[in-house]
Protein backbone atom coordinates (compact mmCIF):
# COMPACT_ATOMS: atom_id res chain seq x y z
CA UNK A 1 0.00 0.00 0.00
CA UNK A 2 1.42 3.12 -0.97
CA UNK A 3 1.75 6.12 1.78
CA UNK A 4 -0.62 8.88 1.23
CA UNK A 5 1.31 12.29 0.36
CA UNK A 6 -0.59 15.44 0.03
CA UNK A 7 -0.52 17.52 -2.89
CA UNK A 8 1.80 20.87 -2.29
CA UNK A 9 -0.05 24.21 -3.16
CA UNK A 10 3.25 25.59 -3.38
CA UNK A 11 4.23 26.25 -7.15
CA UNK A 12 7.65 24.91 -7.72
CA UNK A 13 10.28 27.37 -9.53
CA UNK A 14 10.96 25.21 -13.13
CA UNK A 15 13.36 26.48 -15.83
CA UNK A 16 10.91 27.25 -18.15
CA UNK A 17 9.45 29.32 -15.83
CA UNK A 18 12.87 31.07 -15.74
CA UNK A 19 13.52 31.32 -18.93
CA UNK A 20 10.25 32.75 -19.97
CA UNK A 21 10.54 35.80 -16.74
CA UNK A 22 9.76 39.27 -18.30
CA UNK A 23 12.86 40.38 -16.15
CA UNK A 24 16.64 38.51 -16.34
CA UNK A 25 17.22 37.08 -12.59
CA UNK A 26 20.92 37.90 -13.39
CA UNK A 27 20.24 41.62 -14.43
CA UNK A 28 20.49 44.50 -11.12
CA UNK A 29 17.32 46.07 -9.95
CA UNK A 30 17.99 49.72 -9.75
CA UNK A 31 17.28 51.26 -6.71
CA UNK A 32 15.89 54.44 -8.63
CA UNK A 33 14.16 55.12 -12.11
CA UNK A 34 14.62 58.81 -12.51
CA UNK A 35 18.18 60.66 -12.25
CA UNK A 36 15.82 63.29 -9.64
CA UNK A 37 14.68 60.30 -7.50
CA UNK A 38 18.39 59.60 -7.02
CA UNK A 39 19.19 63.27 -6.17
CA UNK A 40 16.26 63.41 -3.84
CA UNK A 41 16.97 59.97 -2.02
CA UNK A 42 20.78 61.29 -1.90
CA UNK A 43 20.05 64.56 -0.51
CA UNK A 44 17.62 62.62 1.93
CA UNK A 45 20.25 60.16 3.13
CA UNK A 46 22.81 63.36 3.21
CA UNK A 47 20.52 65.36 5.94
CA UNK A 48 20.37 62.03 7.92
CA UNK A 49 24.03 62.05 7.97
CA UNK A 50 24.21 65.71 8.90
CA UNK A 51 22.25 65.00 11.85
CA UNK A 52 24.16 62.48 12.99
CA UNK A 53 27.56 64.02 13.08
CA UNK A 54 26.43 67.12 14.84
CA UNK A 55 24.82 65.23 17.36
CA UNK A 56 28.32 63.50 17.86
CA UNK A 57 29.83 67.10 17.75
CA UNK A 58 27.47 67.98 20.45
CA UNK A 59 28.43 65.41 22.49
CA UNK A 60 32.02 66.27 22.35
CA UNK A 61 31.67 69.33 23.00
CA UNK A 62 29.43 68.65 26.53
CA UNK A 63 32.28 66.25 27.11
CA UNK A 64 34.91 69.43 26.72
CA UNK A 65 36.63 67.58 24.42
CA UNK A 66 37.44 70.89 22.14
CA UNK A 67 38.04 72.61 25.68
CA UNK A 68 41.91 73.34 23.58
CA UNK A 69 40.10 73.91 20.22
CA UNK A 70 36.90 75.47 19.78
CA UNK A 71 37.38 76.71 16.54
CA UNK A 72 37.26 73.36 15.06
CA UNK A 73 34.04 72.48 16.94
CA UNK A 74 32.74 76.16 16.13
CA UNK A 75 33.74 76.10 12.45
CA UNK A 76 32.94 72.26 12.23
CA UNK A 77 29.59 73.02 13.62
CA UNK A 78 28.84 75.80 11.10
CA UNK A 79 29.76 74.05 8.15
CA UNK A 80 27.30 70.65 8.99
CA UNK A 81 24.90 73.70 9.21
CA UNK A 82 25.17 76.01 6.15
CA UNK A 83 25.37 72.25 3.92
CA UNK A 84 21.95 71.14 6.31
CA UNK A 85 20.15 74.15 4.97
CA UNK A 86 21.48 74.16 1.33
CA UNK A 87 20.45 70.79 0.59
CA UNK A 88 16.77 71.94 2.07
CA UNK A 89 17.07 74.50 -0.90
CA UNK A 90 15.72 71.48 -3.21
CA UNK A 91 11.97 71.49 -3.47
CA UNK A 92 11.09 68.41 -4.00
CA UNK A 93 14.20 67.53 -1.01
CA UNK A 94 12.03 69.78 1.19
CA UNK A 95 8.38 68.67 0.85
CA UNK A 96 9.80 64.84 1.49
CA UNK A 97 11.85 66.45 4.24
CA UNK A 98 8.78 68.43 5.73
CA UNK A 99 10.20 69.22 9.48
CA UNK A 100 13.15 68.07 11.50
CA UNK A 101 11.18 67.14 14.11
CA UNK A 102 8.70 64.66 12.04
CA UNK A 103 12.04 63.57 9.67
CA UNK A 104 13.77 62.12 13.19
CA UNK A 105 10.40 60.64 14.19
CA UNK A 106 10.00 58.99 10.74
CA UNK A 107 13.81 57.62 10.75
CA UNK A 108 13.60 56.93 14.47
CA UNK A 109 16.49 59.28 15.06
CA UNK A 110 17.52 59.92 18.44
CA UNK A 111 19.65 63.27 18.23
CA UNK A 112 18.01 65.87 20.37
CA UNK A 113 21.44 67.52 20.69
CA UNK A 114 21.36 68.05 17.06
CA UNK A 115 18.03 68.69 16.44
CA UNK A 116 18.46 72.24 18.63
CA UNK A 117 20.99 73.26 17.38
CA UNK A 118 19.83 72.76 13.74
CA UNK A 119 17.21 74.58 14.99
CA UNK A 120 19.12 78.11 16.39
CA UNK A 121 21.13 77.06 13.36
CA UNK A 122 25.08 78.23 15.71
CA UNK A 123 27.24 76.55 17.08
CA UNK A 124 26.93 76.48 21.12
CA UNK A 125 30.23 78.91 21.47
CA UNK A 126 27.79 81.68 19.64
CA UNK A 127 25.35 80.21 21.40
CA UNK A 128 26.85 80.93 24.71
CA UNK A 129 28.42 83.91 24.08
CA UNK A 130 25.02 85.66 23.01
CA UNK A 131 23.45 84.53 26.17
CA UNK A 132 26.53 86.35 28.29
CA UNK A 133 26.31 89.59 26.34
CA UNK A 134 22.62 89.27 27.11
CA UNK A 135 23.10 89.07 30.94
CA UNK A 136 26.04 91.80 30.93
CA UNK A 137 23.25 94.32 29.13
CA UNK A 138 20.49 93.75 31.99
CA UNK A 139 23.43 94.19 34.67
CA UNK A 140 24.32 97.23 33.34
CA UNK A 141 20.75 98.48 32.37
CA UNK A 142 20.34 97.50 36.25
CA UNK A 143 23.39 99.68 37.85
CA UNK A 144 22.06 102.87 35.52
CA UNK A 145 18.95 102.66 36.60
CA UNK A 146 20.30 102.28 40.69
CA UNK A 147 23.05 104.24 40.92
CA UNK A 148 22.18 106.61 38.17
CA UNK A 149 25.97 107.64 37.80
CA UNK A 150 27.68 108.72 34.74
CA UNK A 151 30.93 107.86 36.17
CA UNK A 152 29.99 104.33 36.48
CA UNK A 153 29.26 104.30 32.18
CA UNK A 154 33.13 105.90 31.56
CA UNK A 155 34.51 102.99 33.71
CA UNK A 156 33.24 100.23 31.73
CA UNK A 157 34.54 101.08 28.01
CA UNK A 158 38.25 101.40 30.01
CA UNK A 159 37.08 97.57 31.13
CA UNK A 160 36.75 96.42 27.53
CA UNK A 161 39.61 98.35 26.71
CA UNK A 162 41.31 95.96 28.89
CA UNK A 163 39.88 92.35 28.36
CA UNK A 164 39.96 93.54 24.45
CA UNK A 165 43.86 93.85 24.73
CA UNK A 166 44.36 90.49 26.47
CA UNK A 167 42.85 89.07 23.49
CA UNK A 168 44.60 90.64 20.84
CA UNK A 169 47.86 89.58 22.39
CA UNK A 170 46.79 85.67 22.59
CA UNK A 171 46.25 85.48 18.97
CA UNK A 172 49.20 85.05 16.54
CA UNK A 173 50.18 87.74 13.77
CA UNK A 174 49.53 85.52 11.13
CA UNK A 175 46.53 83.99 11.96
CA UNK A 176 44.92 87.57 13.02
CA UNK A 177 45.69 88.33 9.80
CA UNK A 178 43.71 85.51 8.17
CA UNK A 179 40.95 86.03 10.96
CA UNK A 180 40.51 89.81 9.64
CA UNK A 181 40.16 88.90 6.14
CA UNK A 182 37.93 86.27 6.70
CA UNK A 183 36.18 88.92 8.80
CA UNK A 184 36.01 91.57 5.67
CA UNK A 185 34.64 89.46 3.25
CA UNK A 186 31.86 88.14 5.33
CA UNK A 187 31.06 91.98 6.02
CA UNK A 188 31.00 92.96 1.97
CA UNK A 189 29.23 89.52 1.09
CA UNK A 190 26.32 90.09 3.81
CA UNK A 191 26.44 94.35 3.05
CA UNK A 192 25.98 92.87 -0.68
CA UNK A 193 23.35 90.38 -0.01
CA UNK A 194 20.87 93.48 1.77
CA UNK A 195 21.44 95.17 -1.45
CA UNK A 196 20.28 92.45 -3.89
CA UNK A 197 17.32 92.34 -1.51
CA UNK A 198 17.67 89.01 0.34
CA UNK A 199 15.37 88.97 3.00
CA UNK A 200 15.17 85.21 4.31
CA UNK A 201 16.17 83.71 7.37
CA UNK A 202 17.92 81.03 4.59
CA UNK A 203 19.44 83.29 2.85
CA UNK A 204 20.86 85.75 5.70
CA UNK A 205 21.49 83.80 8.49
CA UNK A 206 23.91 81.55 7.33
CA UNK A 207 26.05 85.14 5.94
CA UNK A 208 25.53 86.71 9.52
CA UNK A 209 26.87 83.83 11.25
CA UNK A 210 29.82 84.04 9.23
CA UNK A 211 30.69 88.01 10.51
CA UNK A 212 30.37 86.98 14.04
CA UNK A 213 32.22 83.47 14.14
CA UNK A 214 34.86 86.02 11.85
CA UNK A 215 35.02 88.39 14.45
CA UNK A 216 35.55 86.60 17.78
CA UNK A 217 38.52 85.25 16.54
CA UNK A 218 39.98 88.63 16.64
CA UNK A 219 37.94 90.49 19.01
CA UNK A 220 35.69 89.62 21.97
CA UNK A 221 33.84 93.04 21.24
CA UNK A 222 33.63 95.88 19.11
CA UNK A 223 30.64 98.48 18.26
CA UNK A 224 27.44 97.41 16.78
CA UNK A 225 28.60 93.59 17.86
CA UNK A 226 25.72 93.28 20.23
CA UNK A 227 22.91 94.12 17.55
CA UNK A 228 24.72 91.77 15.40
CA UNK A 229 23.73 88.75 17.67
CA UNK A 230 20.58 90.45 18.47
CA UNK A 231 19.61 89.81 14.59
CA UNK A 232 20.80 86.54 14.75
CA UNK A 233 17.98 85.73 17.12
CA UNK A 234 15.89 87.41 15.07
CA UNK A 235 16.38 85.96 11.88
CA UNK A 236 16.38 82.07 14.02
CA UNK A 237 12.72 83.44 15.05
CA UNK A 238 11.68 83.90 11.43
CA UNK A 239 9.05 80.89 10.00
CA UNK A 240 10.54 79.17 6.30
CA UNK A 241 7.42 81.12 4.77
CA UNK A 242 8.57 84.70 7.04
CA UNK A 243 10.53 87.55 4.77
CA UNK A 244 12.53 90.88 6.39
CA UNK A 245 9.88 93.97 5.28
CA UNK A 246 12.00 96.94 3.16
CA UNK A 247 12.38 98.67 6.60
CA UNK A 248 14.06 95.75 8.44
CA UNK A 249 16.04 95.01 6.00
CA UNK A 250 17.18 99.15 5.91
CA UNK A 251 17.90 98.74 9.38
CA UNK A 252 19.84 95.65 8.98
CA UNK A 253 21.97 97.00 6.76
CA UNK A 254 22.77 99.90 9.06
CA UNK A 255 23.65 97.78 11.41
CA UNK A 256 25.81 95.88 9.65
CA UNK A 257 27.48 98.33 8.03
CA UNK A 258 27.72 100.45 11.66
CA UNK A 259 29.80 97.10 12.98
CA UNK A 260 31.95 96.77 9.83
CA UNK A 261 33.16 100.55 10.70
CA UNK A 262 33.58 99.75 14.59
CA UNK A 263 35.35 96.46 13.74
CA UNK A 264 37.96 98.29 11.44
CA UNK A 265 38.00 101.55 14.24
CA UNK A 266 38.56 99.15 17.18
CA UNK A 267 41.88 97.64 14.60
CA UNK A 268 43.21 100.71 14.56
Amino acid sequence: MQPYTPRSNVRSVTIGMIKGAKRSLDIEIPLFETHSERERCESIAELYSIIVAINILEKGYIRDEFVDNEEYYTNTTMRFIKQFYLTLENDEVKQEFKDIDNFVKNYQLNCPLAVKRLKLRMPATIEHLSMVEEETKEISDENKQDKGDENESSKRPTQKKEISADTESAVPEGYKGRAIAEATGAFITMMDAIKLSYNTKEQLHPLLTDIVTATNKVFDDYDSRPKLVQWLITLNGLKFDEVLSENQLKELLWDVDSAYKGFFAKLG
